[in-house]
């Protein structure tokens, strides 16, 4: 079964371009419709991580570990590798209830998939056994039933995971050419409910054992503890427990790794206050603040929720709010989307995993460059729900930015529902260069509108790469077209050429009614990108 492009990757498999020109077409730019933009050149307003783009593997996928077997599949890893550099999260509200026990044995599954790389490179050695993966397909939607009921009632139970799971997440992440953030159980707790790290001792234990390169972090939203857990910690003891990690690190072979945290949720009021809290007592010690953002509530969420503006907008005051909480008391600390996606409760039904929620996605990370996050984390990579990036046929729910972060707009009343960004393009791009731009643009009109470049830059040759849903579902569509031409996988281990459509100079920038586009404007030596 061919793999079809679907939102969830689209900016982020946007990077291997091919080399090839169909020629220069002209657009026609009737007088309707057509919008100037504005762009601020001079320097840039932020700079990204190289691995801005990022994303996680729920840890609910250790409920039962016979189901990370999946991560040795040669097609998972391909796409993995697409989205290099990055970081892989492997967190959630499960990592409260996942415990180390070293002395567990691997399940049959994961023996089988060991056995069949004997002798082999990891990392060039085929896929998962094929009998072992099917049978694994075909029970894995009962699994993921049980999960999603677990997380809709908030009801969770323990569960343990061996050193074959440590060793099969980790071998994904090293494969796949992505840094690994492992996060800890902070749920684990003394008497007086201080952190009892014994377990993450195990764990840390073994890995040092095996000379594993891993960042870390400890707990998932705190903030929620009480409704998960019954259990409260505030931002203070939270603080002292990320200082005793510290101090765990730093005795380990693991006293140079990186530190993220705390994972809180959306910026409310006692959430701020914990996060405040937090950054006051253990704030010294995390390499980066992290946070959780979700627009909307995925069993009441609806397409036009999707679609609205304001909704969009909503992730500003939320931004705002995290830097000032951040700016008062860890200022210039480097803050984090450490999980995020469109709705929260496991996605929304057929809006979540189709292109409608490509707007979301864009627009967040948009924004988030715009406004100085350094890295987001997309949830989650494959896994329970409907905001998955790859389903369980392992096909892709649909790296041309820079780091480098520069203003655009549009000038009149169109702001609100067209929607622009623009970067220094990708200098490790083998067809661009030093001082081209890349706009990205995303249309929530019902009627197509022209994009007019600023004066300067109106004679330069534009790449244009239009993103559209491929199929009769429309917006519901789980597939995707590049520029009239649906992607698809060559095979397991080959991405597709994505091919870009070659604008004559001159011509405007078009861009339908509900669709979103890249456009790399060439040759335009702008000086912040050199």
């Amino acid at each position: 079964m061919p793999l079809g492009w679907k939102p969830g990757l689209l900016l982020l498999f946007l990077g291997p371009l091919c080399p090839c020109s169909p020629g220069a077409l002209a657009e026609p730019a009737p007088a309707a419709d057509v919008v100037v933009l504005v762009f601020s050149t001079e320097r840039p307003v932020h700079l990204v991580s190289p691995a801005f783009l990022s994303f996680t593997i729920d840890a609910n996928l250790a409920t039962d570990p016979r189901f990370l077997t999946f991560l040795g599949s040669s097609k998972l890893r391909t796409l993995a590798r697409g989205l290099s550099p990055a970081y892989l999260r492997f967190g959630g509200t499960k990592t409260d209830f996942l415990i180390f026990d070293p002395k567990k044995e691997p399940t049959f599954e994961e023996r089988s998939y060991w056995q069949s790389q004997v002798n082999q490179d990891i990392c060039e050695s085929g896929s998962v056994p094929s009998d072992v993966e099917r049978r694994l397909k075909l029970e894995w939607p009962f699994q993921e039933q049980l999960l999603l009921r677990e997380q809709y009632q908030k009801k969770f139970k323990n569960s343990t995971y061996s050193r074959s799971s440590v060793d099969m997440l980790y071998t994904f992440a090293s494969c796949s050419g992505l840094d690994l953030i492992f996060g800890l159980n902070a749920l684990l707790r003394t008497a007086d409910l201080h952190w009892n790290s014994s377990n993450a001792q195990l764990l840390l234990d073994y890995c040092s054992s095996k000379s594993y390169n891993i960042s870390w972090e400890l707990g998932n939203e705190p903030n929620s503890f009480r409704k998960k857990a019954g259990i409260f910690i505030d931002g203070l003891q939270l603080g002292k427990d990320f200082m005793e990690l510290h101090k765990l690190l730093g005795k380990s072979a693991f006293k140079n790794a990186k530190l993220y945290g705390p994972d809180v949720g959306q910026p409310r009021g006692k959430t701020v206050k914990m996060l405040k809290s937090f950054l006051k007592a253990g704030g010294e010690v995390i390499d980066s603040v992290t946070w959780h953002h979700y627009y909307l509530n995925g069993r009441i969420a609806t397409k036009e929720d999707f679609l609205n503006p304001d909704v969009l907008d909503t992730f500003i005051s939320s931004v705002q709010k995290i830097f000032q909480a951040v700016e008062e008391t860890r200022p210039h600390k480097k803050v984090w989307l450490g999980e995020t996606s469109s709705a929260y409760g496991g996605g929304a039904p057929l809006l979540s995993n189709t292109f409608a929620a490509g707007f979301m996605w864009l627009d967040k990370l948009g924004l988030s460059a715009r406004m100085g996050i350094e890295v987001v984390m997309r949830q989650v990579f494959f896994g329970a729900g409907n905001y998955h990036l790859v389903d369980e046929n392992f096909e892709p729910l649909p790296k041309l930015v820079g780091t480098n972060v520069l203003m655009a707009s549009v000038k009149g009343p169109d702001r609100n529902k067209l929607r622009v960004y623009l970067h220094c393009t990708n200098i490790n791009h083998p067809r661009y260069k030093e001082g081209d731009l890349t706009l990205y643009a995303l249309n929530l009109h019902n009627v197509t509108k022209r994009l007019q470049l600023p004066h300067h830059l109106f004679d330069k040759q534009v790449d244009k790469y239009l993103i559209k849903p491929s199929g009769p579902n429309g917006l519901f569509s789980k597939s995707v077209q590049l520029n009239g031409q649906t992607l698809k996988m060559v095979d397991d281990q080959t991405l597709p050429a994505l091919t870009e459509k070659t604008l004559r100079p001159g011509s405007s920038l078009g861009l339908p009614a509900l669709s979103y586009g890249f456009f790399v404007i060439r040759n335009a030596k702008v000086a912040a990108c050199i």
